[in-house]
């Protein structure tokens, strides 16, 4: 994906990395050459356009009705590419969200074990990070369709039994890595609250199946966009309509511009503008592959590496507490951290209490016990 700013407008406007612009132009200059030789034409034999009948176009009506037609198809699909490409950057980070959300729950909930059997909680934190960066990892690839081989966590330090069973499940029966993944993840957390590693009851436990469940569901609702390609009949419509729309335009604008440098700029504008459109669509329809304007999976995968070896520092298992000299009165806390607040309390405090406010209160209370009398 490609970084920048809009600080300043013009260093964006001449970036090339990224830019559709020169797919844009296989429409617009050919329809900017259109108008031009047209226009040539009219200068060598004024009489070809009469003869031909292009002076009908100079109403306008056929290329409205064509631009309208062109501009509401090219807007569907628009918006439905920005649909897909943010789903999708939203359903990789509750997947990376989840998952990082089960390794984490499965530390805080080994920190008692620790103190009884520290070799095995060690092992078996180590354990589930390296299953969870390789998990995390094989789903980006696979969503990208393995144009990516993403380095994940210490692969080689899982035993020799692990890696044999993972390769040759999915060399010789083409079983999913992401699942054989998963099932080996579920199943280390089992045999570890077995073996009194992790100190919870078994309802809190089935917290972390749960959000296992939940972040495989969000890479195969992220594969629903690898697998489903916009409907090939309104690709067709729109090749069909830009073809149209390229030959059309040149040929309505050149019957009221006369000057060949004008009508060319004007021809290649809109020609241009409408093909950015559409390539934009293109390219925002499925974002995970290696293109400039696709998501960056490979930072994913770091950030979501990063944020598994946290679990693994020396110190994760930190208990917060405060100084035992720091300030523990409420009210000392809301007037040093929260002056205005304070402030505006103490007013309204000592508006309630001054004498006119306090006499119409006691008015107040007299008039509803003398109704209640009555």
């Amino acid at each position: 994906m490609i970084d920048y700013t809009e600080d300043w407008l013009l260093p964006n406007l001449f970036k090339i990395h990224g830019s559709v612009a020169g797919r844009a132009c296989r429409f617009a200059v050919p329809s900017a050459m259109f108008a031009l030789g047209l226009l040539i034409l009219d200068d060598l034999d004024p009489s070809v356009r009469k003869s031909n009948d292009f002076d009908s176009f100079t109403s306008g009506t056929i290329w409205s009705a064509m631009t309208g037609t062109l501009m509401f198809t090219i807007g569907f699909r628009t918006n439905r590419a920005i649909a897909r490409f943010w789903e999708g950057t939203g359903l990789l980070h509750q997947m990376r969200g989840e998952w990082f959300d089960t390794v984490s729950n499965c530390v805080t909930f080994s920190v008692r074990a620790r103190r009884t059997k520290p070799e095995e909680v060690k092992r078996f934190r180590h354990t589930l990070v390296r299953l969870m960066s390789l998990a995390h990892g094989n789903a980006l690839e696979e969503i990208s369709d393995y144009q990516f081989e993403l380095t994940t966590i210490d692969v080689e330090g899982l035993s020799h039994d692990t890696i044999r069973y993972l390769r040759d499940a999915h060399e010789n029966y083409n079983f999913n890595k992401v699942e054989l993944n998963l099932h080996l993840i579920q199943t280390l957390i089992t045999e570890a609250f077995h073996e009194g590693v992790l100190e919870v009851p078994p309802p809190v436990l089935s917290r972390v199946f749960q959000t296992i469940s939940r972040g495989f569901v969000n890479l195969v609702s992220t594969k629903k966009i690898t697998d489903t390609k916009f409907p090939f009949p309104f690709v067709q419509l729109l090749i069909f309509l830009m073809v149209v729309f390229t030959f059309l335009t040149p040929l309505v604008l050149t019957t009221v511009l006369t000057n060949k440098i004008i009508a060319t700029v004007v021809t290649f504008m809109p020609v241009f503008a409408v093909a950015s459109l559409y390539y934009a669509a293109v390219e925002l329809e499925n974002p995970f592959g290696k293109d400039a304007n696709d998501l960056p999976l490979e930072h994913f995968q770091a950030e979501m590496d990063n944020c598994l070896l946290m679990l693994l520092h020396p110190d994760a298992d930190t208990v917060a507490s405060i100084r035992p000299d720091c300030d523990m009165d409420f009210k000392d806390l809301i007037a040093k951290w929260q002056p205005s607040t304070f402030l505006n309390k103490s007013n309204a405090h000592s508006a309630s209490l001054r004498p006119s406010a306090l006499q119409g209160r006691i008015d107040k209370v007299r008039h509803q016990a003398w109704m209640t009398k009555s």
